[in-house]
């Protein structure tokens, strides 16, 4: 069975740093985005349009006798908002919130002022409610374990609804358009629905923007699907089932689509598509049809806003597993990533390494055996004849010392590769294995193609690892090293004739310095490593990665290869 290590590059998050940090300063000026407009945009716009929105809805469609509407959208939009929010940021926040809604005041002059009372003392429970939630939630995201979740239900769907509802009491009680009786429960009904749909959306569908990552399932065949699956319970909510038995069933035909919803999306498709279905329920419970027509439109709305609650509830419980998992999946991910880097900034710094010290075998050491080897052939001139022996022995030893450490500074240091490629490099390696030890090692390259300094030094270094290991471990009386081109693909292959691999047990055994090298040196190139038995009797290291722009980039290795 054959041992397969693969290593996927991921591609980096941060967009910034496809510009080079040389030309930050010349990038164009139409294409840089002032912190000011990028904040009125992100920020001002947005909650400054939901709030004049949401101030003007529940005046525009009104229920005769208490105004009752489907969702209210200034409090929780505030709120969803100054979670994701840097705190130094809120006042803008605020600020914009509260513009809208005075400009709603502007713009309608039946919108009445107690409403606008009202949401200014709705504004400041939403401040306090969304820095206890911050200073409570430890070191995770907002809404995304189940301490943060309850804590949330607790104050923005139960704490803040009801205080907003009696709040609002007190400033509609003496006036014409005061609560009718009982309207102070369906009040915060309808907040607490509010609070845990708009705010648990917002939240999510910022994550997602912030975080890449998180779009894996956003694609546009998928979102075509979730259309047609909410048409589809349109179409079964809407139908006038005339027996009484399937309608009180339609209140499970959303479930499958929202768990469907959460597998597919994550959490955020999972809340959207709670807050869709949840608006057409009670827009059709209101209008004498779906799984909630039972009673007045009064009564249909609040069975609906219940049954939204509790699911809600529930999906967000639900959410926060699916949630969990993916966040620690990304923190694997960019531990990866992380170690990657690392591991390519050690091989970086191991050319650098390898360089120095060819270069200082060669300008020193070596010339320091070739000035004692000249004072040796003076000092032969000068003894007698019965002893200058001796002294040619010495000077054979310090001949044979001296390309020994030739030998090894061209191994540390592959200065045929700047000159000659990749060909003659592996060409040269193989005669001098053969010249030095008891392993036959035959190179055959296929139409080499041109590759980038960087991928040569690579692949030589691959080359040289598997050759040392046949060499040391294998047993092996014979090497093959191939390297060819199969289809858009540069495929590197070393068999031998020895041992083979180690039978399997029950731990697989570490891999070792020299493989985990290998290893990392294919993923630098874009590409896998696999290891497995041989034809030749022995073990096969073969390393595919893609040429031309499928590769990836590669550490700077070019100034160590070239010193």
């Amino acid at each position: 069975m054959p041992v397969i290590a693969t290593v996927t590059h991921i591609a980096p998050v941060d967009s910034s740093t496809d510009i080079p940090p040389d030309d930050l300063g010349n990038t164009p000026p139409s294409t840089r985005t002032s912190p000011g407009l990028r904040s009125a945009l992100t920020q001002v716009l947005p909650l400054l349009l939901g709030c004049l929105l949401g101030q003007l809805l529940p005046t525009l469609a009104q229920i005769p006798g208490f105004r009752l509407h489907v969702l209210w959208i200034p409090g929780p939009l505030l709120l969803g908002w100054l979670l994701f929010t840097p705190r130094a940021q809120w006042r803008t926040c605020v600020l914009a919130a509260c513009a809208g809604t005075a400009l709603a005041f502007v713009l309608v002059p039946f919108v009445a002022l107690p409403r606008l009372l009202a949401s200014a003392g709705e504004f400041a429970l939403v401040i306090a409610a969304a820095w206890l939630l911050l200073r409570w939630r430890g070191e995770r995201a907002p809404l995304e374990g189940y301490r943060e979740i309850g804590l949330f239900v607790l104050l923005g769907c139960l704490i803040v609804p009801g205080c907003v509802a009696w709040w609002q009491a007190l400033l509609f009680a003496g006036g014409p358009p005061g609560l009718a009786p009982g309207a102070m429960f369906t009040l915060m009904l309808c907040s607490s629905v509010s609070y845990l749909l708009i705010v648990s959306a917002v939240v999510n569908l910022a994550r997602v923007l912030q975080t890449p990552e998180r779009r894996n399932g956003w694609r546009w065949r998928t979102l075509a699907v979730a259309l047609c699956l909410l048409g589809v319970l349109g179409l079964a909510w809407g139908v006038d089932w005339r027996d009484g038995v399937i309608t009180p069933l339609l209140v499970l035909v959303p479930i499958p689509l929202l768990v469907w919803a959460l597998i597919v999306f994550g959490v955020t498709g999972a809340s959207i598509a709670m807050v869709i279905v949840a608006l057409l329920g009670m827009q059709l419970s209101m209008e004498g049809m779906g799984p909630f027509a039972f009673w007045t439109p009064d009564r249909n709305l609040i069975t609906a806003q219940a049954w939204t609650l509790g699911t809600g509830c529930a999906l967000l419980f639900l959410g926060a597993l699916s949630e969990q998992k993916l966040s620690n999946h990304l923190k694997l991910q960019q531990a990866y990533r992380r170690l990657g880097e690392v591991t390519g900034r050690m091989l970086v710094v191991q050319e650098e390494e390898r360089t120095r010290i060819a270069r200082d075998l060669h300008d020193d050491v070596n010339q320091s055996l070739a000035a004692i080897s000249i004072c040796l052939s003076a000092l032969r001139n000068q003894i007698p004849d019965a002893e200058r022996r001796s002294v040619v022995e010495l000077q054979e030893q310090l001949l044979t010392v001296s390309n020994d450490i030739r030998s090894i500074s061209h191994e540390l240091h592959p200065s045929i590769l700047r000159f000659t490629g990749l060909a003659s490099a592996l060409d040269a390696f193989c005669i001098k294995r053969n010249a030095r030890g008891a392993l036959r090692v035959r190179c055959r390259i296929e139409t080499p193609p041109r590759l980038s300094d960087e991928q040569e030094l690579s692949l030589f270094r691959i080359v040289q690892e598997a050759v040392n290991n046949v060499d040391k471990h294998a047993r092996a009386s014979t090497a093959h090293v191939l390297v060819a081109v199969r289809g858009e693909q540069l495929l590197l292959r070393v068999d031998d004739d020895g041992v083979g691999m180690p039978a399997p047990s029950g731990t697989p055994p570490a891999p070792g310095l020299g493989m985990i090298s290998m290893e990392e040196r294919a993923r630098l190139l874009g590409g896998t490593l696999e290891v497995s038995a041989s034809p030749l009797g022995g073990t096969r290291v073969e390393v595919r990665f893609p040429l031309g722009d499928a590769a990836v980039d590669l550490p700077p290795l070019r100034a160590a290869l070239h010193q």
